[in-house]
C-alpha cells in the first residue's frame, strides 16, 4: 500500500466557527438534566448552549482527528459529560477558588471541559503530549467561558523542564481513561504540590486488575490512599471507580 502523507491542517480546522452547531434532542437532554439532579446538580439547563457548542466542535474536529469513539448525543452526554460531572462535588471539596487543577492526558477534554464549565473560579490546565489535540483543546476551552484555563503540550513528568510554572503547583490532578495508575504516578507527582490530590477515574475492572498493584505502588511513589468510591451512570451500567490519593512526600 502506498504511503499517504497526512493532510496539513491550519488554525481554521480547529476553530469551532468552522463547524455547524448541533442542538441536543429533547429526549437526550432531559435524561441528562435528570441524571444531574440525581447527583445534586441543579443548574444543567444554564449550561445547555455551551455544551451543545462543545459537542458540535468535538464532532467536527473528530471527523479528521481521532478524539473520541463516542458519537451519539446520548452517549456523549452520558459517557463524556455526566461521567465527568460525577466527580464535581469531589473537585469542589478538594480545591478552593484560585487553586490550580490539571487534567492529565486530557485528549478530547474530559473531565476537564465540563468541570471548568461548572467551576470557572479555579485555574485550569488541560495537559496532553500530542500537539494536535492540544490545538483542539485550546479552541474548546474558549467555549466554556473559563478565562483562567489553558491547554499545554507536554508529558506530566516533564513539568520541571517543559512547564516550570506548573511543576509542583497543582492542588488537584485528574486523569480519566489514560492508563494504569502506577504508570501515571510519576506524572502526577511532578505536577502536584505537597498534600495535593491525584484523582483517577477508572472502569469496572479496577478492583480486580489494578487495585492491588496500585496500593503497593503508592508508598514507594510518595502517595497515600485517601478514598475509593464507585458509582454507576444509570441502573444498567456497571460501577465506575474514583480513586483519590494524596502526595505526602
Amino acid at each position: 500500500m502506498p504511503f499517504v502523507k497526512p493532510q496539513a491542517r491550519d488554525s481554521a480546522d480547529f476553530s469551532p466557527a468552522s463547524y455547524p452547531v448541533i442542538p441536543f434532542a429533547e429526549e437526550e437532554w432531559n435524561w441528562f438534566e435528570c441524571a444531574c439532579r440525581d447527583i445534586g446538580i441543579e443548574d444543567a439547563a444554564a449550561k445547555k448552549e455551551a455544551l451543545s457548542r462543545i459537542y458540535s466542535h468535538l464532532m467536527g474536529v473528530n471527523e479528521w482527528l481521532n478524539l473520541t469513539r463516542i458519537l451519539s448525543q446520548k452517549d456523549y452526554l452520558k459517557y463524556h459529560v455526566f461521567d465527568s460531572l460525577t466527580v464535581l462535588s469531589l473537585v469542589e471539596s478538594y480545591t478552593e477558588p484560585d487553586d490550580l487543577v490539571v487534567d492529565l492526558g486530557s485528549g478530547g477534554g474530559y473531565p476537564g471541559l465540563p468541570l471548568m464549565l461548572w467551576l470557572n473560579d479555579r485555574v485550569w490546565r488541560l495537559v496532553d503530549s500530542r500537539a494536535k489535540k492540544v490545538s483542539f483543546l485550546k479552541e474548546a476551552i474558549k467555549l466554556t467561558g473559563c478565562r483562567r484555563a489553558e491547554a499545554r503540550a507536554f508529558r506530566g513528568r516533564e513539568a520541571a523542564t517543559a512547564a516550570k510554572d506548573m511543576a509542583h503547583k497543582a492542588k488537584l490532578v485528574t486523569a480519566r481513561a489514560v492508563g494504569r495508575i502506577v504508570d501515571l504516578l510519576p506524572d502526577a507527582s511532578a505536577l502536584l504540590a505537597h498534600n495535593g490530590v491525584f484523582m483517577v477515574m477508572k472502569g469496572q475492572a479496577y478492583p480486580t486488575e489494578e487495585r492491588e498493584e496500585t496500593l503497593k505502588a503508592l508508598p514507594k511513589a510518595g502517595f497515600t490512599l485517601m478514598e475509593e468510591q464507585h458509582i454507576a451512570l444509570d441502573e444498567e451500567d456497571p460501577d465506575r471507580w474514583i480513586v483519590s490519593v494524596m502526595k505526602t512526600s
